[in-house]
């Protein structure tokens, strides 16, 4: 249920984003401009660390690496998954 809230937070940020960015005519000066061009540059970024991430730790990788195409769903990946699997290596390591 997280990651369906987490999903659609997202979605529901790069939509208003996007009217945002249509329906106003934004000068590259503008703050609101470097605002919205960071909100719609974190997802893809964010993507690609939940792949590293996943083929890295996880044992079976490739639904987190279809999952990883969703925007935002590395929020629900780090919240849920990737501080668990980090405490375990860092149990098994000692």
């Amino acid at each position: 249920m997280k990651l369906i809230i987490t999903v659609c937070v997202g979605l529901a940020v790069l939509g208003v984003a996007a009217w945002v960015l249509s329906a106003a005519q934004l000068s590259v000066d503008s703050g609101l401009f470097f605002v919205i061009l960071v909100i719609f540059m974190i997802p893809p970024f964010g993507g690609l660390w939940m792949v590293y991430m996943s083929i890295r730790y996880e044992k079976n990788p490739w639904p987190m690496i279809l999952l990883a195409l969703l925007p935002y769903s590395f929020v629900w990946y780090y919240l849920e998954r990737y501080r668990f699997l980090k405490r375990d290596v860092a149990h098994r390591t000692s």
